[in-house]
């Protein structure tokens, strides 16, 4: 049976517990890609990719660690990823929502959500930028689709989307700055 490709996001508050976890979970299973990042004093997050059977494995070890805030997704939207990696040009846009999430692990998450299920340009995911590890996700997208996103937000993520704004017709100044 073939399997798919998961991936496997956890943010924690101990750094050297999570590095030690990192390196017994890179011994223990394949792992096609790992990144960490530093986003805030004191915090880590882990982005790791793999197949989705090693994915639903590796959920388990998590389940039991403490300190650790975990997500996994399967069916990982092509452009979550190119988007975190690779910061989009942001071109002259008519509507443009902004996502402020309380966790990297939760801005991920809406970022997948909002590409599977409108129609969306991911222009920028950006983690670790506020305080205690607030992230954000910038999209353009229609005006209905940005009021369609809104009503959902508050049965999806009522605990992590700090807040939300929708811009019609920014100016090119806040575009550069995004």
């Amino acid at each position: 049976m073939t399997s798919h490709t998961a991936i496997c996001l956890w943010e924690t508050n101990r750094i050297a517990a999570g590095f030690a976890l990192l390196d017994r979970l890179l011994k223990d299973y394949p792992i096609s890609f790992v990144k960490h990042y530093r986003i805030c004093p004191g915090k880590a997050f882990f982005v790791l990719i793999a197949d989705t059977d090693v994915i639903q494995q590796i959920e388990l070890i998590l389940e039991s660690e403490k300190q650790i805030q975990y997500k996994t997704i399967t069916g990982l939207h092509p452009d979550v990823l190119s988007t975190f990696q690779h910061k989009q040009k942001i071109p002259s846009v008519s509507h443009l929502g902004i996502y402020e999430c309380n966790t990297s692990v939760a801005v991920f998450h809406l970022a997948n959500h909002i590409a599977w299920h409108h129609l969306v340009q991911l222009l920028s995911l950006q983690i670790g930028i506020g305080l205690c590890g607030k992230s954000i996700l910038t999209i353009s997208a229609s005006y209905s689709d940005l009021k369609a996103i809104e009503e959902e937000l508050s049965q999806l993520y009522p605990k992590e989307i700090v807040s939300y704004a929708h811009i019609s017709d920014p100016s090119s100044e806040l575009l550069t700055l995004l």
